[in-house]
């Protein structure tokens, strides 16, 4: 758990830091994040790791990391840490066809939603949907990501597209994607704010990055 807690920490301020190369010229925003979406939706399996910095009402996760498949009907597996009350608890999840199983067990009332696989993996599911919902997109810069070359693409996304991925969203949303900077462009990293909820609370900045695509995926 503790290496668990220290990649996602680094995870939510590494595409957040410095500043990226901005010297161009660079291909048009919102065509990096359409060739990005287009790739996106034949990846069958992925490592993931994301994290949650802020309380967005109705979705306890912090942090979570894992590897996810759409075959044998679809299934996950990991690590995922979420706000409990005054503090956190951390689990190991599986997920196979919908079903969801904890160790230890937290109960399913106290874990948000885990769908099937295929609804965030897959050609009409909602990472690829995010992606083709990207409105104003343009390109900010050069990054290094999980140690290839990356371009930044900044831009938004209407609150109808954002509510249909997360229903706790109900705002228009501020996004960063990183595509590969070598073809074919691949879709890298995520990161989201999402407006607060209320005057008093902070905006929510969930990141996304995404590894080892169509690789066999261990979820055993």
């Amino acid at each position: 758990m503790r290496r668990f807690a220290l990649l996602l920490v680094l995870l939510l301020t590494a595409g957040c830091t410095g500043s990226p190369d901005t010297r161009g010229p660079f291909p048009a925003g919102s065509e990096l994040v359409r060739d990005a979406a287009t790739s996106f939706a034949s990846v069958r399996s992925v490592h993931f790791a994301a994290g949650v910095n802020g309380v967005l009402p109705g979705f306890p996760l912090r942090l979570i990391e894992g590897d996810a498949t759409l075959d044998g009907g679809g299934a996950a597996t990991g690590t995922a840490d979420i706000q409990d009350g005054e503090g956190h608890t951390k689990f190991r999840f599986t997920v196979r066809n919908g079903e969801v199983t904890t160790d230890p067990d937290v109960g399913h009332g106290r874990i948000p939603p885990m769908y099937d696989v295929g609804t965030f993996l897959g050609p009409s599911a909602g990472l690829k949907r995010l992606l083709d919902g990207v409105t104003d997109a343009k390109t900010e810069g050069r990054e290094n990501v999980d140690g290839a070359a990356a371009l930044r693409v900044g831009g938004k996304v209407p609150a109808a597209v954002a509510h249909s991925v997360l229903p706790q969203v109900a705002a228009d949303v501020i996004v960063k994607v990183w595509v590969s900077a070598d073809g074919p462009r691949r879709f890298a990293r995520l990161w989201v704010q999402i407006p607060p909820a209320g005057d008093h609370l902070s905006p929510v900045m969930i990141e996304l990055s995404l590894t080892k695509q169509n690789e066999p995926a261990d979820v055993g």
